[in-house]
């Protein structure tokens, strides 16, 4: 007989490895700990409220989009380089995700001031790329200085 101990063949059920969040099987290409159901439940319950990274700004088709006031490809952009769902962009901005969905498919043209005004003051558009005629008095006046008129001394 033979000192050495014994080797377990190794099976497919040995290199399975599962969620710790729910204890669901993972795909053998997923190096996480945890399933993506579970990650993004994580990432929701750290930030609770949605929000529009400031990079997207930079972005040069973002800028387009804003330029040619195509607001549905504008919506379209923010959600995808800021990994948003169209429901985040619903309570960014008070439009009905359905209206953001039928904004983005074309179905549907934002062209109602009041609501082009709700659309980029919930994504928090700087106001150098929207001018102050399309925010509201209480976002503009907030980031636009004062006139103030000089004092006239009485003669």
């Amino acid at each position: 007989m033979s000192a050495l101990p014994a080797v377990k063949e190794a099976t497919a059920a040995d290199h399975q490895h599962r969620c710790r969040g729910c204890n669901v099987r993972l795909s053998r290409y997923n190096s996480d700990a945890h399933c993506s159901a579970c990650a993004r439940r994580a990432w929701r319950s750290v930030s609770r409220e949605p929000r529009v990274p400031l990079q997207i700004w930079s972005s040069a088709e973002v800028r387009t989009a804003l330029v040619e006031r195509n607001f549905g490809a504008l919506c379209l952009l923010v959600r995808r380089l800021g990994s948003l769902k169209q429901e985040d962009l619903a309570e960014l901005t008070g439009l009905s995700q359905a209206f953001l969905s039928m904004l983005e498919s074309g179905t549907r043209r934002l062209t109602n001031i009041e609501k082009i005004v709700m659309l980029l003051n919930g994504l928090d558009v700087p106001l150098e790329l929207t001018g102050p005629i399309l925010r509201s008095a209480d976002t503009s006046m907030a980031r636009i200085p004062q006139c103030v008129e000089p004092e006239h001394p009485s003669v």
